[in-house]
C-alpha cells in the first residue's frame, strides 16, 4: 500500500514504551493512509478527478525545469517537489490511470492548441472582404 503525503502528526501514542499504545497508533495510522489511498484512487477513477490532479501536477511544474536566476529557483523547487510525490503516490495508487490521466492531457492540450491556432488564422470569407 503507498504512503500517503504526511500531514503534520498528531500525537497518537501518549507513552512508546506501552506495546498497546503503539500497535493502536500503528492501527490508526493505517486506517488514515487507507482513507487517503481509497480516495485518491477514487478521484483518479473519475474523468474529472483525473483534470483536476493533472492540473496541479502542470501547476507544480513536474516536467519543467525549477531554474531561475533569482531565490524564486527555491520556490519552484519547492512546489515541482510537492508535484513529484504527488506523482509518485498516484502511480503507486494505480499506474494505468495515472497514464490514462497523461494521455487525456495530452489529447486535451493537443486539441486545445489547434483550436487557439484556429482562431487566430483568418477565416476564408474574412480574407475575401479585404
Amino acid at each position: 500500500m503507498p504512503t500517503p503525503p504526511r500531514l503534520p502528526p498528531a500525537p497518537v501514542t501518549g507513552n512508546a514504551s506501552d506495546p498497546r499504545l503503539v500497535r493502536d497508533a500503528e492501527r490508526f495510522e493505517k486506517m488514515r493512509a487507507e482513507r487517503f489511498t481509497n480516495a485518491l484512487a477514487t478521484i483518479m477513477s473519475l474523468p474529472e478527478g483525473r483534470v483536476v490532479l493533472a492540473e496541479l501536477l502542470d501547476r507544480a511544474r513536474v516536467f519543467e525545469s525549477v531554474w531561475a536566476r533569482d531565490a524564486s529557483i527555491h520556490y519552484n523547487a519547492g512546489r515541482q517537489d510537492f508535484g513529484h510525490e504527488l506523482m509518485a503516490v498516484m502511480v503507486d495508487v494505480n499506474e494505468d490511470l495515472f497514464q490514462t490521466m497523461q494521455r487525456e492531457g495530452s489529447s486535451w492540450k493537443r486539441q486545445f492548441n489547434e483550436m487557439v491556432a484556429a482562431s487566430r488564422t483568418k477565416r476564408a470569407a474574412e480574407s475575401e472582404e479585404r
